[in-house]
């Protein structure tokens, strides 16, 4: 594991990961907050070596599972960090029957004043088995002005394998901050989904940094916005 800086208090760290054949990568978010806590959100699968890493930045108090699929390591991270209040949303123990959770991320809160949290509703997608809601979670860094998602939005281009390109072309969201083609027929409420949208573009963010994909590190509201018109297939202008 390699934790990359992206601002004061804000770590990343990636890993691959395949799914449906193709290689997407996952990403980690580490968070510091006040008195050197630490909040992993999406944990990856960690080593001996990553733990140490992770303790010379603090205390890891929050485990975070943020929406219905980026639980894989979550256990891990658990037995890892005994001691870490664990997070996740509704539906997840009923999905996963053998995960224990401390708390649900199923209303707008925040972690010190630092991290913000909301429920991003109505958002889902289309799976080998059909249909199914995620359950999102989405964050806003407050200091490092960063938006945290984890499938709200892909951000795949031509550093990605040739595969992966491919599949973002046809799927919709090849060189644009944004879901594809399967979460845009696979949420079945996209008024709720505005809602959640326009909750977001009230944040002050600027950096997106997604579990798929590369980060943007400037300029990312704005790509969120585009995103998220494409999706909903009409203006966002009014009212925000």
């Amino acid at each position: 594991m390699n934790l990359i800086s992206l601002a004061d208090n804000l770590w990343t760290a990636t890993q691959p990961l395949r799914f449906l054949g193709l290689e997407v990568g996952t990403r980690m978010v580490v968070v510091r907050l006040n008195q050197d806590d630490l909040i992993l959100i999406s944990p990856i699968r960690l080593e001996e070596s990553d733990v140490a890493a992770i303790g010379a930045l603090g205390t890891v108090r929050h485990l975070i599972a943020p929406n219905l699929f980026h639980h894989l390591f979550l256990k891990q991270a658990q037995s890892l960090f005994p001691t870490a209040k664990v997070w996740g949303v509704e539906g997840l123990v009923d999905k996963c029957p053998d995960l224990e959770l401390d708390a649900l991320l199923n209303q707008i809160g925040n972690f010190d004043e630092e991290l913000d949290y909301f429920p991003f509703e109505g958002f889902g997608t289309i799976l080998p088995g059909g249909a199914s809601l995620a359950n999102e979670t989405v964050f806003l860094h407050r200091s490092s002005r960063s938006l945290i998602l984890t499938d709200t939005a892909f951000n795949f281009d031509e550093e990605s394998s040739w595969e992966m390109q491919l599949a973002a072309q046809a799927l919709g969201f090849y060189k644009a901050l944004r879901p594809s083609y399967l979460e845009k027929w696979g949420s079945p409420d996209k008024e709720k989904v505005e809602v959640s949208v326009r909750h977001v573009l009230e944040w002050d963010f600027d950096s997106v940094i997604p579990a798929h994909g590369n980060v943007v590190e400037t300029g990312g509201k704005a790509q969120f916005k585009a995103g998220y018109e494409w999706f909903l297939g009409h203006s966002l202008d009014e009212d925000v």
